[in-house]
C-alpha cells in the first residue's frame, strides 16, 4: 500500500536503538521523513510485526538515498525503528517514489 507523504507532520520523533545502529544521523533521517513523496505502508503481521509500519524512501540533504522504517504512535510521534543507507532490495520502490510529485 502507498500514500503521499506532503505535510505529513510528527508531534515529535522516537528512536530505538536498532535505528542508530547503523549510524545514521537523526538530521538525516528526519530529512528523509519529512520529504519523502510517499509513504509504503508495511501492514501489521502479528505475532513477530503487531504494528503496521511506514517505510521512507528517499535523499538525505547531501542527495544520498535512506531507508527509514517508522510507527506512528497514537500521541502523534514516529517511533523510527529502522535507518540506513538504502540497499538495492528497495530500488524499484525508490525510483517510483522519486515519479511521484511533489
Amino acid at each position: 500500500m502507498v500514500g503521499q507523504n506532503p505535510g505529513r507532520r510528527y508531534l515529535g520523533y522516537s528512536w530505538t536503538s536498532s535505528a542508530r545502529k547503523h549510524g545514521m544521523r537523526q538530521a538525516r533521517v528526519l530529512h528523509v521523513v519529512e520529504t519523502s513523496r510517499v509513504v509504503f505502508v508495511r501492514p501489521a503481521d502479528a505475532p513477530t510485526r503487531p504494528d503496521e509500519a511506514l517505510l521512507f524512501l528517499g535523499d538525505d540533504s547531501a542527495g544520498q538515498p535512506i531507508e527509514v522504517v517508522g510507527i506512528e504512535m497514537d500521541d502523534g510521534r514516529l517511533w523510527i525503528i529502522h535507518a540506513m543507507p538504502m540497499r538495492r532490495g528497495y530500488q524499484a520502490l525508490y525510483e517510483e517514489a522519486k515519479r511521484w510529485p511533489q
